[in-house]
């Protein structure tokens, strides 16, 4: 890429309300990120590195449409869950912000959250994965 075409990239990126864009064209690839500070909630995003977790125990929870993803109720709130905590079926996991509408996004079965895949703020698209779980069988 020219320095010229790429200069104009950031410029408008940095204007934008975008926290990350990614370019993948003939002219090669660039990804930009930018830390959110409308929300004092910072998502932890790590691998799992558990080794007696197998991929049959683990699932994601994915956007259910386009918006901007939000881990927390409002700006002055807890999020509405953390890495280690553990999630019920139909339990509230976040929100998406789309068409000036609030939704939540609910957890479609039970499991501990590993990580979260999205950055607080940020817009996702309809399928993307936000959260990756381990499945929690029954206790009892």
């Amino acid at each position: 890429m020219k320095i010229a075409h790429l200069k104009k990239i950031i410029q408008v990126f940095n204007q934008s309300g975008l926290n990350s864009l990614e370019i993948n064209d003939y002219q090669g690839q660039i990804r930009l990120t930018k830390e959110s500070d409308t929300h004092t909630q910072t998502p932890v995003v790590s691998e799992t590195t558990d080794k007696s977790v197998t991929p049959d125990d683990t699932f994601t929870i994915k956007a259910p449409f386009v918006g901007t993803f939000y881990t927390a109720p409002g700006p002055d709130q807890a999020a509405f869950v953390k890495v280690g905590d553990q999630v019920t079926k139909g339990q509230t996991v976040a929100i998406i912000e789309a068409m000036k509408m609030m939704n939540e996004v609910k957890a479609l079965q039970d499991g501990r959250i590993n990580d979260i895949l999205v950055v607080d703020g940020s817009t996702v698209e309809y399928d993307q994965a936000l959260f990756a779980l381990t499945k929690t069988g029954d206790a009892s």
